[in-house]
């Protein structure tokens, strides 16, 4: 048995919601229900319906009211449901059989919940007590009682209102909030608390101006309707506001996240070094060192440049790999790189939390906060944390985990005191190699030096005469010789070997002459300068590769990332990829670059450093310009090829020529397309720098637009203002209107996806001015279509429309299906919120008529997903489920995880009544996606999958799942 007085009063069947017929009758059960559980005396019926005006017959019309209102109950299957008692009526109810009796329970609790700094779930109790409301509290009621008990129910349901404001905006959710905290205080202008809600959710979004605007709208209707001033509370928010106090951004917190799926595990660490010898003592102390049970282990390795730091911490990682299942994470931090900055904590961070299956989207923007995030992942998880070549403590700091099962190795030339005194790190300090050890690495480099070419001894056992020059005694003292000269250093002693390996000629003992003799070379001191003869080992190995090869080597050090695949090396000599692949061999054979994983090259940073050293001294300049211009080039090109792949639609416009042509990369697919740019994000945020700090102006600005179509799926928006800010530099370096248009637009486009309106604005009103003056009406349309996109967003829907049908009314653009199709998918949108749903159908058909026509896979799923909703929402199950199907089917041909995860929903809402376990299923599927992309809508899912069996009737739970959508809209 339940009733329902937070609508329209109703009674639940077990053939649905039913609405008693007559209206008295109705006005006496719902003062019943209000007074449940009590005995209610004549006299108090009396003066409830009619507030002190009663007929004089009034006693027996309430006593036949109330018969003939039984009558009407068991009619409906509800027996005894009102006694009579001596003294009057009593209606008995359990705690659930009441919305109103549920919805203040869900507040009470979320009130506890929030006491226990629970806020997810408080959250989850509040969205649940206000989906049970349907309208109006005692819609249908007019009798005395009903104004007074109306107003009570409705003041707690603002109370819940500005609760779970309270506790969304302290889980950083202020931007969708924004909409429906508008449409609050548009009714309830005068309530300050609410007011504040929107002040804060305003400021977070970015939007200052609007969040004072709004502070002297209340000031100003609270002086001319009630001659009052503000309280002490609005008056330290509005102050703060303008003066953009810190306090009031988003406080760190600790997000709980759930596991990533299993393929996403990651698997970061390099190639084990191969003829890895000695180091017995240093590995044994590592596997002390990192065995301790109630903190997480963190090692600091530390010695000088070349020592074998990486090697070490590479080769106990791949041994113990099995005591970290959940993952091992990698990153050269390039805290000692000559000619790049090294990498931020924050960088590394959003790297991290990509590689555990944070949808880069999700990163948060605070360096404190992602750190938060990373160690809330890492909690009860096992994993092991390589930060190679750390340039200070305070670069470490934000990486370290919280976890006692997780282990982190960190290798630096510095001593990293910070680390050690204030984060317990234990220090391994590594030395050279002993002279053993470096003998018998040397004895196991040469492997490859075959008794043929020693004339018929074995090199390897080290007495080889070719090798030694003479006898056994002589090889061995040789090569102790080398490895003296060489300091010990492995790296050092590995060019040695590599340089022996590939001249048949030389001899240990030539070589051991070399390395300390010669006009050219860097002469050792009896000290054993150990940077000299690393760099006399570098000169040596470098010497020894043929002139193409040596050219390679230097051109290497243009390349901005830390890894380059071979069609990029290939580019910069603009040679082919079979011309290429020897001369990489070489290059790796003499250990001057290595594999950095499979198909992808790295170069230690010291020989990076010689690299750029050879490159100032060996290549005229012309030829560095020339070889840059094709690297750039080469990227630029691959990415414009990509574009449509990724996003069919862009504004075509003048591209610079290139002579001669690059041939770029081709890909057969989208998925193909993301995975490289995912790999060469670096080297693509590196070549648009370059290109600008070549002045190739017009190349750098074209290729920060290009890009668009990767950042908007990725979502990485350090690196995508990155590329901009340069993109608009060379734009404005260039005097070229258009280019500076395209980039304020995408400005826009970032700072509206990061909540940031009022820049969003900003930046959208400066691309339509220069577009305008640039005379290109189709960019210009293009633009108030984004502009009237983000009205949307902001809530003002008026405002959205006449900057949508602005740039629709422009023919460039709107009879143009490729382009006009957003625009009409916007402008449905709108009309959908605004609840004009035949307007909305016809906007979105013309929608998905020009997808179809421009071939727009991604429109057209986006189409289908608005049409379902509206279906949905005009009670037809059947068309709605028509329209997920083709978004499902859609979303799969495109791969996007969002888009299917939208459509599993809408379909399980369609079929919902019809079939509630296969709409189970499709929801449970939604919540898994949207869980893999660590999207918010995954707890709505939660809260929504929990209350399922919770609803008594149909139209219960198609007023809540309504609720529920309305509220997911603005977060896909």
């Amino acid at each position: 048995m339940r009733f329902f007085i937070l609508g329209p009063v109703e009674v639940a069947t077990a053939d649905g919601p039913a609405s008693v017929a007559r209206p008295r009758h109705r006005a006496l059960l719902a003062y019943l229900l209000l007074q449940a559980n009590q005995v209610i005396s004549p006299d108090q019926l009396i003066e409830a319906i009619w507030g002190g005006a009663e007929p004089s017959s009034a006693r027996s019309q309430i006593h036949v009211a109330l018969s003939e209102l039984r009558r009407a109950l068991r009619k409906l299957g509800l027996d005894e449901v009102i006694a009579t008692r001596p003294g009057g009526y009593l209606l008995a109810l359990a705690d659930d059989e009441l919305d109103a009796g549920r919805f203040g329970r869900h507040v009470e609790a979320a009130r506890d919940l929030r006491k226990r700094d629970e806020v997810e779930e408080s959250v989850r109790r509040l969205q649940a007590a206000l989906g049970l409301w349907r309208g109006h509290a005692l819609a249908d009621i007019s009798a005395a009682y009903a104004q007074s008990a109306r107003q009570a129910l409705h003041e707690h349901r603002l109370n819940a209102h500005e609760s779970l404001a309270e506790a969304e905006l302290t889980l950083g959710h202020h931007d969708a909030l924004l909409p429906a905290l508008g449409k609050l205080v548009e009714q309830h202008p005068l309530r300050e608390r609410l007011v504040c809600h929107l002040m804060l959710a305003q400021y977070r979004a970015g939007m200052q101006a609007e969040a004072l605007l709004t502070a002297r709208r209340l000031r100003a209707r609270l002086v001319e309707e009630q001659g009052l001033d503000p309280s002490t509370r609005f008056s330290a928010l509005e102050k703060a506001i303008l003066n953009a106090d810190p306090a009031l951004d988003l406080a760190p917190r600790t997000i709980t996240i759930s596991a990533p799926p299993s393929d996403t595990t990651p698997a970061q660490l390099p190639l084990d070094t191969w003829g890895f010898t000695g180091r017995d003592r240093e590995l044994a102390e590592l596997d002390l060192l990192a065995d301790v049970r109630d903190t997480p282990p963190v090692v600091l390795i530390v010695g000088t440049p070349g020592v074998g730091k990486t090697a070490l911490a590479v080769r106990w990682a791949h041994r113990h790999g099995d005591r970290f299942p959940d993952g091992q994470l990698y990153v050269n931090m390039r805290g000692f790189d000559q000619d790049r900055p090294p990498l931020d904590s924050f960088a590394i961070l959003r790297r991290f939390l990509s590689s555990l299956g944070v949808d880069p989207g999700a990163t948060p923007e605070d360096v404190d906060e992602a750190a938060a995030l990373f160690r809330s992942l890492l909690a009860r998880r096992r994993v092991l944390i390589v930060l190679d070549n750390a340039r200070s403590a305070d670069q470490v700091r934000p990486l370290l985990p919280g976890s006692a099962t997780c282990a982190v190795l960190v290798t630096s030339r510095n001593r990293l005191r910070g680390l050690v005194a204030h984060e317990g790190a234990r220090l391994l300090q590594l030395g050279p190699l002993t002279e053993d050890e470096a003998s018998d690495l040397l004895r196991v480099a040469l492997a490859g030096r075959s008794d043929a070419l020693a004339g018929g001894r074995d090199a390897l056992a080290g007495g080889s005469d070719a090798l030694a020059g003479g006898s056994d005694e002589d090889g061995d003292a040789a090569a102790r010789q080398v490895a003296l000269r060489c300091a010990y250093l492995p790296l050092a002693l590995r060019l040695a070997a590599a340089q022996l390996t590939g001249q048949r000629h030389l001899t240990l003992a030539d070589y051991a002459r070399q390395l300390t003799t010669g006009d050219t070379l860097a002469v050792l001191d009896e000290h054993g300068d150990l940077d000299g003869a690393v760099s006399t080992a570098f000169r040596l190995s470098y010497q020894a590769l043929p002139p193409a090869t040596q050219r390679l080597f230097r051109l290497l050090s243009l390349l901005p990332g830390q890894d380059f695949a071979p069609v990029a090396a290939a580019a910069l000599l603009g040679v082919s990829l079979a011309t290429i692949r020897p001369r990489l061999e070489e290059l790796c054979i003499g250990h001057l670059v290595s594999e950095h994983r499979p198909g992808r090259y790295a170069m230690h940073d010291l020989l990076r450093s010689y690299a750029v050293r050879t490159l100032e001294s060996e290549e005229p300049e012309a030829d560095r310009t020339t070889a840059a211009r094709r690297l750039v080039d080469f990227y630029a090109e691959t990415v414009f090829e990509a574009y449509p792949l990724l996003q069919p639609r862009r504004l075509a416009g003048d591209r610079e020529v290139v002579y001669p042509p690059r041939e770029p990369l081709r890909f057969a697919d989208r998925a193909s397309a993301l995975d490289w740019h995912d790999q060469e994000l670096e080297n693509l945020v590196g070549v648009v720098a370059l290109a600008n700090a070549h002045a190739w102006h017009r190349r750098a600005w074209q290729l920060a637009a290009d890009l668009l179509a990767y950042f908007i799926i990725r979502r990485r928006w350090p690196e995508w203002l990155s590329v901009l800010r340069t993109g608009l530099l060379s734009a404005e370096r260039s005097g070229q209107p258009e280019g500076r248009a395209h980039m304020e637009n995408a400005l826009g486009v970032v700072h509206k996806q990061i909540g940031r309106y009022a820049a969003a604005r900003e930046h959208y009103g400066r691309a339509i001015e220069l577009a305008a003056r640039a005379g290109n009406m189709r960019m210009v349309a293009a633009f108030n279509a984004n502009l009237g996109g983000l009205a949307i967003n902001e809530g003002d829907l008026e405002g959205g429309l006449r900057h949508l049908r602005t740039a629709l009314s422009i023919p460039e653009y709107g009879q143009v299906p490729q382009y006009a199709v957003a625009a009409y998918i916007n402008l449905g949108c709108a009309l959908i919120d605004m609840e004009r749903y035949p307007a909305a159908a016809d906007a979105l058909q013309r929608a998905l008529m020009f997808a179809d026509v421009a071939d727009d896979t991604q429109q057209a799923c986006y189409s289908h997903h608005n049409l379902a909703e509206i279906a949905l929402r005009q009670g037809d199950p059947v068309t709605a489920r028509r329209h997920a199907e083709r978004q499902l089917r859609l979303a799969e041909e495109i791969g996007d995880p969002l888009r299917r995860a939208s459509a599993h929903d809408s379909l399980a809402s369609a079929l919902v009544h019809e079939d509630q376990a296969t709409a189970r299923t499709h929801w449970l599927e939604a919540r898994r996606i949207y869980r893999e992309l660590d999207h918010q809508i995954a707890a709505v899912l939660d809260e929504w999958l929990a209350a399922l069996d919770t609803f008594s009737d149909a139209a219960e739970l198609a007023a809540a799942d309504e609720a529920r959508r309305r509220r997911c809209r603005h977060l896909i």
